[in-house]
């Protein structure tokens, strides 16, 4: 497991691969034009600012032409995309699963141009050729946040906050409660959602209630909304584990660990994909043998805690690293289940498989 303090090395890192490998393989009279279209805001410390920190690598490591715009209101997806692939932008990146039905209908229109979407998932139609999709298993980030956490709690009571409960958000919770349950079976778990990706008062409403409960660690996945349940996990003096690096600055006595989704990498795969003939196109994962989720506990972390807390996390290490290599080779295989529980003590421990 890596510590925080390498996040820029490894960011360079990536920078630097992309850069040998594929710079000026592209270069042509016209530079290629690439669009990054957000439909949640900047500034959120999380997906969208990783996208843009991807977005200017793309320009320096594959000397296209980029621009950033914000799509906010679905009711401006369709002209979006339409006015983007009209202005002759070739490749056009966007966000989530909403905006991967509008690039679905529009493509057809405009086969010079690919559509890329960030977490975006087929229809039952048939795809056309100039869409791009791919899709995170963060479910396994989640079994082993949920290993970690099962480690460092004392009151054997977990928590998860989520966005809005989407099928995505219940595999997340759900492999976060196996992973715990593989340590300890009688861990209760109990999942949140704050119904927003861009709320953090509410997400520390949320949390806030979560820890007055007696719970004492979070996994919380609701982007800017983390904001808010770290803020309430330093209120409270209790743990959470986030996936955004700069999280850890807000409080580093509280951050536990970081299950990163590296939104750079990923970007920077889908362009180099979408500028290539033989590779547009098509639907992917990104998951942990990929490397776009990663696992570091902060060294800010274990400077700022507790003597007991910081034990109780170097304890955990030789476990955790087994885990993540285990399912890096497929050694073991962690299940997806999207389906909602409706209870604490309604979960069974078969969504894990070690074959």
């Amino acid at each position: 497991m890596k510590h925080a303090g390498n996040y820029s090395i490894r960011i360079f890192s990536v920078l630097l691969l992309f850069t040998l490998v594929c710079g000026g393989v592209f270069s042509q009279d016209a530079p290629v034009r690439v669009a990054l279209v957000a439909t949640q805001a900047a500034g959120d410390n999380g997906p969208i600012d990783g996208l843009i920190a991807g977005l200017e690598m793309a320009a320096e490591a594959f000397g296209v032409e980029t621009q950033f715009l914000e799509a906010l209101d679905p009711a401006t997806f369709e002209v979006t995309l339409r006015n983007l692939a009209r202005t002759g932008v070739d490749i056009v990146v966007s966000t989530f699963y909403e905006m991967g039905a509008t690039s679905w209908l529009v493509a057809p229109d405009y086969p010079d141009t690919t559509f890329v979407v960030i977490v975006g998932l087929p229809s039952g139609d048939e795809q056309p050729d100039n869409v791009q999709l791919m899709e995170y298993q963060f479910f396994e980030g989640a079994y082993v946040g949920g290993v970690y956490a099962a480690h460092l709690t004392e009151s054997r009571q977990l928590g998860y906050t989520g966005g809005v409960p989407l099928p995505f958000a219940w595999a997340d919770f759900n492999a976060f409660t196996d992973g715990a349950h593989s340590i300890n079976p009688d861990i209760e778990t109990t999942a949140t959602f704050i119904e927003s990706f861009e709320d953090p008062v509410r997400g520390r409403e949320v949390a806030a209630g979560l820890y007055a409960s007696g719970v004492d660690f979070i996994f919380t996945g609701a982007a800017a909304s983390d904001i808010g349940v770290v803020e309430a996990a330093s209120d409270n003096d209790a743990l959470v584990m986030v996936a955004s690096a700069p999280l850890v600055e807000q409080s580093p006595a509280n951050v536990a660990i970081l299950v990163l989704i590296e939104w750079e990498k990923t970007i920077l795969q889908e362009i180099e994909m979408a500028l290539d003939a033989e590779t547009r196109g098509g639907f992917r994962y990104g998951n942990v043998q990929s490397g776009e989720i990663s696992f570091h506990i902060p060294e800010a972390f274990l400077e700022a805690t507790t003597d007991e807390r910081r034990e109780r996390a170097e304890a955990s290490r030789e476990a955790i690293d087994a885990l993540i290599a285990d399912i890096e080779s497929g050694d073991f295989v962690v299940l997806e289940d999207n389906q909602e529980r409706m209870a604490a003590d309604d979960e069974s421990d078969g969504d894990s498989d070690s074959g």
